[in-house]
C-alpha cells in the first residue's frame, strides 16, 4: 500500500491512499481519521464490467473507474467507525476504517450512524419486497399452469400464496444479511 500525505490549499493534511482494482480491492481495508481529508486513488487494472464503479453508500459518493486509469475520490469522514465500499453490484467489497473520537449523540439520543443504518434497512427492505413481488409475479403463471390442471384452483391458489411467502422470506433474508454488511459500526 502506498501512503502519502500532502498539504491542501487550506493547510490541512490530505492523506492519499492508492487502491488497486483487479478482481477485488487491494488493499481491501483503508484507514482514515475523523475530520481529516482522505483521497483514495483507485487504479483499475482490468476490464471486467463489475469493477466499473466504486460506491461509498455511507458517504453518498461513487465514481466511475475507467480501465487502466487512476481516479481519485475524496472524503472527509465525520465519524469514527467502519464503512463499506463496493462495486455497483456489491460483489467487490472493501472497508474504510475511520479512527477518532466516538460520534456525539444528538439531543434526541440518536446518533448519525443509527439514523443512517435505519435508512439503509428501510431502503433494503423496500427493494426486497419489490424483488419478492417480481419473482412471485414472474413465476406465478408457470406455477398455476402446472398446479391447476393437476390439483384444482383452490390448491393452485394456496400454492401461489405459499410460493409468495417463500420468495419474500428468501429476499428478506438476503436483505438483512446485506444490511448487516452495510451497517456503519461506530467505535466504542
Amino acid at each position: 500500500m502506498l501512503l502519502a500525505e500532502r498539504l491542501s490549499p487550506q493547510g490541512s493534511k490530505i492523506q492519499t491512499v492508492r487502491v488497486r482494482v483487479k478482481g477485488g480491492y487491494e488493499p481491501a481495508v483503508v484507514h482514515g481519521r475523523v475530520g481529516e481529508p482522505l483521497r483514495i486513488v483507485f487504479s483499475r487494472e482490468e476490464t471486467a464490467s463489475c469493477s466499473e464503479h466504486v460506491v461509498f453508500p455511507a458517504f453518498g459518493k461513487s465514481a466511475m473507474l475507467p480501465p487502466f486509469e487512476d481516479v481519485a475520490l475524496e472524503l472527509v469522514p465525520e465519524h469514527a467507525g467502519e464503512y463499506e465500499f463496493t462495486c455497483q453490484l456489491g460483489m467487490l467489497r472493501g472497508r474504510l476504517l475511520v479512527a477518532g473520537q466516538p460520534e456525539e449523540l444528538r439531543a434526541d439520543g440518536s446518533s448519525t450512524s443509527t439514523r443512517q443504518w435505519a435508512s439503509n434497512i428501510a431502503s433494503e427492505l423496500g427493494d426486497s419486497a419489490l424483488l419478492a413481488f417480481a419473482v412471485w409475479l414472474c413465476s406465478l403463471p408457470l406455477l398455476l399452469l402446472v398446479a391447476v390442471p393437476l390439483l384444482g384452483w383452490r390448491v393452485g391458489g394456496l400454492l401461489a400464496v405459499v410460493w409468495f411467502g417463500v420468495a419474500a422470506a428468501v429476499c428478506f433474508a438476503v436483505c438483512l444479511r446485506r444490511t448487516d454488511m452495510l451497517r456503519v459500526r461506530p467505535n466504542r
